[in-house]
């Protein structure tokens, strides 16, 4: 197949033919093989592809660095007419940083945890800027407010360890950001934040690159990110770019057969069918309440506050909002991994929430989760069939015999090759790691999965195989899920309602149809106009953004009396800061928590 390849001349980076191999047992390990492309000033290309394709590598390699015992075997990359890869070693220093800067994937072990934050950005910026203390210091108060963290000024003496993953990322951000260098190489920027400061991040990012003329290669396994930013995308599979392509015409019609698999599910139409309402519902959540005491203090975090939800069989229920809202802790309370501070929790009509724990292992087979990070979730010790008997061993009387056959029939059901149950997770991919989760929670024949961010560390390819997946599953099986994610392109595709959670509180419930195409409660609103849908042909940079809120939110430890969005609501008025809202029902058939959309007045 001949790959549609775009020249740019007067290119401010270029690579020709960049191999990169590994010295392995019996012979070597290539994760990029003749590598070629060109970023011209002002331009934004996207980069994709699976785990394992050498996408990390490739980012490392333009700055001539590959992790040992690696090495670049041949190959140019010229940036601004110089050859980076004959530099010395302090011409790249000088280089990197302040010409080039580099945002890479995993802030926690990017950050020095002995030194400061504040003096981690001070120490990059004054490397390539003459500066003064005082200056230093006030560079990177201005860069963490630029990426959108609160208190600047207080946030500069924090460590590390004292910085959510979000906050972490976002003082890479600034680091890499602080000398305003003419390339960006940013190795999933994105990947810790929420949708509303990711987004604010890559607003940022583009008026920056069409302001100043200079260029980003954004590495990233998140579609919308591309879509709405990037003018070109790059497909790097089995080491090799196979398309390199304007961003309208990759997603219009991918042409090499892994692009069109990476983009299968965004191709097709997001609504989905309601499930079947007739008959009592599987679950119903009912004035959940969870509090976490603080330490040392009389007072409480409130990561739930008066929660109502009802799934039936056969359906997929979306739990979506950003992170602190609450979603995981209303998974792990449905499933008895959190004790309930106040509510009910109905499992086919039964009482489960204050149910004795011994009484409820009984239902603990009908009843299963799939935990975020398939990495941690399994025991790196066992193998998959270890993995897989486990929870026959604990629930059933099958006979080993019995207990074989059902670990291949798990096997085949998720789509793992049986060749793969005598391996060890260690080496497996993140999409086979989570289908080994899916199979052990199936093990047992269940009714009813939470799924907790299950595609949070998948590639597009593997995210589009794990949804089909479900929904096969579902339509054999007949399962009922409470999906939670932050994904909502994921959300929409596999969902057949949806609840938008804000502060521990539903604001919205209603079908995907009605929540995705016209929101209605403000934060709602938000959320959605945030997130970055893979559509190139609507872009979020070419309209401006008239819903976005201001302010910052409130702490669930001193919660605000009225309504939660108070403080930030652009249609706020003196009742909303001092009423309790309530989820009320719209004539569409939904639900808001919002008196003024109630009421008809927004």
């Amino acid at each position: 197949m001949k790959m549609h390849k775009t020249v740019t001349p007067e290119a401010l980076l270029a690579v020709d033919g960049l191999c990169v191999r590994y010295p392995m047992p019996g012979g070597w390990a290539v994760p990029l093989r003749d590598v070629g492309f060109r970023i011209a000033p002002g331009e934004m290309v996207g980069l994709i592809g699976d785990a394992g394709s050498g996408k990390s590598t490739l980012a490392l390699a333009l700055l001539g660095i590959v992790r040992p015992p690696g090495e670049i075997v041949s190959g140019n990359v010229t940036f601004a007419g110089q050859d980076l890869l004959g530099l010395d070693e302090d011409a790249l220093r000088a280089l990197r940083g302040r010409d080039i800067g580099v945002i890479v994937q995993n802030p926690r072990a990017a950050l020095n945890p002995m030194l400061r934050v504040g003096r981690q950005i001070g120490n990059v910026y004054r490397a390539h800027n003459p500066a003064g203390r005082t200056e230093v210091r006030q560079k990177a108060v201005d860069m963490l407010a630029q990426v959108g963290i609160n208190d600047p000024e207080r946030r500069v003496a924090s460590y590390a360890h004292e910085l959510s993953g979000g906050m972490a990322q976002r003082a890479l951000i600034a680091m890499a950001l602080s000398s305003a260098p003419r390339l960006l190489i940013a190795d999933e920027p994105t990947s810790g934040l929420d949708v509303t400061i990711q987004a604010q991040f890559l607003d940022q990012m583009w008026r920056n690159v069409q302001e100043t003329g200079s260029a980003v290669l954004l590495i990233s396994q998140d579609l919308g990110v591309i879509a709405n930013y990037c003018d070109r995308v790059l497909v790097l599979h089995e080491g090799r770019i196979v398309e390199d392509r304007p961003a309208r015409t990759f997603f219009a019609a991918p042409e090499h057969p892994y692009a069109q698999e990476v983009l299968a599910l965004q191709r097709e139409d997001m609504a989905n069918a309601e499930a079947d309402t007739e008959g009592t519902p599987l679950i119903e959540i009912e004035g959940l309440v969870k509090h976490f005491p603080l330490r040392g203090t009389a007072k409480v975090v409130q990561a739930v506050g008066g929660a109502d939800l009802t799934i039936r069989r056969g359906e997929t229920l979306g739990l979506v909002g950003e992170s602190g809202s609450g979603k995981t802790t209303v998974g792990r309370c449905l499933m008895r991994l959190e004790t309930l501070t106040d509510g009910a929790i109905r499992y086919d009509g039964q009482e489960i929430g204050t149910m004795p724990m011994a009484a409820f292992r009984g239902l603990r087979a009908r009843m299963q989760i799939v935990l975020q990070d398939p990495y941690d979730s399994l025991d790196p010790r066992w193998t998959v069939e270890r993995i897989l008997r486990e929870p026959l061993d604990v629930h059933t009387r099958l006979s080993a015999a019995e207990k074989r056959d059902r670990i291949g029939v798990l096997m085949d059901m998720v789509g793992l090759d049986r060749a793969l149950r005598n391996r060890r997770p260690r080496g497996l991919g993140s999409g086979a790691l989570q289908r080994i989760n899916i199979a052990r929670a199936l093990a047992t024949e269940p009714e009813f999965v939470v799924l907790d961010e299950p595609t949070s560390v998948l590639a597009p390819a593997a995210v589009t195989g794990l949804i089909q997946l479900l929904r096969r599953l579902q339509a054999e099986l007949g399962l009922s899920f409470l999906f939670i994610s932050h994904d909502l392109t994921t959300v929409g595709h596999l969902c057949h309602r949806v609840a938008v959670m804000y502060l521990g509180q539903i604001v919205e419930l209603g079908t995907v149809d009605q929540v995705f195409r016209a929101p209605a409660h403000p934060y709602a609103q938000s959320l959605l106009a945030s997130h970055l849908f893979p559509d190139p042909e609507n872009r979020r940079v070419d309209q401006p953004d008239t819903r976005a809120l201001s302010g910052e939110i409130p702490s669930p430890v001193d919660l605000p009396e009225g309504c939660y969005l108070a403080t930030r609501c652009p249609f706020v008025m003196n009742d909303c800061r001092t009423t309790k809202q309530t989820l009320s029902p719209l004539p569409d058939g939904r639900q808001v928590r919002c008196m003024r959309v109630a009421r008809g007045e927004i």
